[in-house]
């Protein structure tokens, strides 16, 4: 009797968890297209990919990108759930309410920290596996 009920209280708490999950992914992350927001992270991206870094160099590299100039096309991400599921690779939680710059940059994601006081922006693979963590948070922020 005793297992039957352990059974089903861990039973009753992984169906809890789960719908904890779904509905946070269930929220969808706005997508900024605010022109000048948008401005700001192409600049961003760009000075960043163009850089002569080595962790650039070896992301160039790993990604199988030319090692210089233009990874391809600059487009704005306006899909939904990308930006959510995009918004869920930074280091923190970005709140729901929140509009997130995602611009598609050849086979790349760039997003823009819209909290710029924790640092500028992630760059993604096409699995939204973060391949860099741009700029320094700013010191006293969380």
């Amino acid at each position: 009797m005793k297992a039957i009920s352990s059974r089903a209280s861990m039973f009753s708490c992984a169906v809890l968890v789960s719908l904890l999950f779904a509905t946070r992914s269930a929220i969808a992350q706005n997508c900024s297209t605010a022109q000048a927001q948008v401005d700001s992270a192409k600049s961003e991206v760009s000075s960043v990919l163009n850089s002569g870094s080595s962790l650039v160099a070896e992301m160039r590299q790993e990604q199988k990108l030319p090692a210089t100039g233009d990874v391809g096309p600059v487009t704005v991400v306006r899909d939904r759930p990308v930006c959510s599921k995009i918004a869920t690779q930074f280091d923190h939680e970005v709140s729901p309410s929140a509009s997130l710059v995602v611009l598609r940059v050849g086979p790349l994601f760039y997003a823009r920290e819209p909290d710029q006081k924790r640092g500028t922006g992630i760059i993604t693979d096409s699995t939204y596996k973060v391949l860099l963590r741009l700029g320094v948070p700013v010191p006293g922020t969380n």
